[in-house]
């Protein structure tokens, strides 16, 4: 009875070593697969987005004020009022100057008293031709002399209301050469007025971009005086005429561009340099990923897509590659999130962590 106590105690030992060093290797298993199996790997994900794409085109250009006007004498005589100063306004319709006219008004009467004896002297004549005492001839001097009479008349009274000199346009005085108490003849420079409540850009164009510069568009303006301020401007007018295409296979045309005048702080002046541009959309909405996302050395564009801690390769079609960033045409959906960095031992199905 002893003897088979001992031998069941023996078999219970036994089974107890069995069973633990079976609970042991399977322990050692379990470690060396979590061991070989590969750790996951840090990525960056970016989502899939629909994206318009525009660009910016820029030109170069000097601004000049928007209107000038120099005026110049047309009458004669001492400038006796001078109602006008440097850098001063002025109205339209304003008298600038006024003009002494007693040199003009002795030539008015003279003038008169030469026709009124050209128009005795016809009349002498005209009687004298029907008596045939006078030729034809005689007769069309005399017509002459009265027409010439009528001329100068009418010249000296044009001259006359031109001793009042009014501003045609406003704006301010930028030139003024003359002073109170000179004398003035036809053609002597009076004075420059300039419109300063806008600026004109003149910018060459290129023929292929005409038709994205309509009269009427706005357009963003820079001043290199104001590097951190953007003025809007408009296109007023686009010539007819293109300039010399040396410098272009497709030739240029010039594009005038108004700018207003109107900012205290950053008042605009002639021979500013100014850069205008314009923004065109390239490209309908389009899906786009970084075109770091594109997996290399495959047969055709894939990329990894994250599907919860994992990641799958994915074949796509590509279109158009625009600056950084490349148009989806199919493969891809609007909130997919594929991988744009870390990428490098990437493989189907492996896990992965998020920076």
């Amino acid at each position: 009875m002893k003897t088979f106590r001992w031998i069941i105690g023996l078999v219970a030992v036994l089974a107890g070593i069995g069973a633990w060093l079976a609970h042991n290797q399977q322990t050692r298993q379990l470690q060396v697969q979590a061991a070989s199996r590969p750790l996951p790997v840090t990525v960056a994900v970016t989502p899939v987005r629909r994206q318009t794409f525009t660009t910016e085109t820029e030109y170069v250009g000097t601004s000049t004020f928007w209107r000038e006007v120099p005026m110049t004498a047309t009458t004669q005589g001492i400038v006796r009022s001078l109602n006008i100063r440097l850098n001063g306004p002025v109205r339209t319709g304003q008298i600038l100057l006024t003009v002494d006219s007693d040199v003009n008004r002795a030539s008015l009467a003279v003038a008169e008293a030469t026709l009124t004896k050209a128009r005795q002297d016809l009349t002498r004549y005209e009687t004298l031709q029907r008596e045939n005492n006078a030729t034809a001839t005689e007769v069309e001097t005399a017509r002459l002399q009265v027409r010439n009479a009528e001329l100068q008349i009418t010249t000296l009274q044009k001259q006359l209301s031109e001793s009042v000199v009014k501003a045609p346009i406003g704006g301010t005085i930028t030139e003024k050469p003359i002073e109170r108490g000179m004398y003035i003849a036809p053609g002597t420079p009076l004075a420059t007025i300039t419109d300063v409540s806008a600026v004109k850009i003149t910018v060459n164009i290129p023929e292929v971009e005409l038709t994205n510069w309509p009269v009427g568009r706005s357009v963003r303006v820079r001043f290199e005086a104001y590097p951190n301020r953007a003025f809007t401007g408009m296109v007023h007018h686009v010539g007819l005429k293109g300039g010399d295409a040396a410098n272009s296979a497709a030739g240029t045309f010039p594009v005038e561009i108004r700018v207003a005048n109107n900012h205290p702080n950053a008042p605009l002046r002639v021979g500013m340099t100014a850069r205008v541009s314009r923004t065109e959309t390239v490209a309908a909405p389009a899906l786009t990923i970084p075109r770091t996302a594109l997996v290399p050395g495959t047969d055709r564009p894939a990329v990894y897509v994250l599907h919860g801690n994992r990641v799958r390769l994915r074949s796509i079609q590509t279109g158009d590659i625009v600056g950084t960033s490349i148009i989806v045409e199919s493969g891809l959906k609007t909130g997919d999130q594929v991988v744009t960095s870390g990428s490098n031992g990437l493989r189907n199905g492996l896990n992965v962590n998020i920076q």
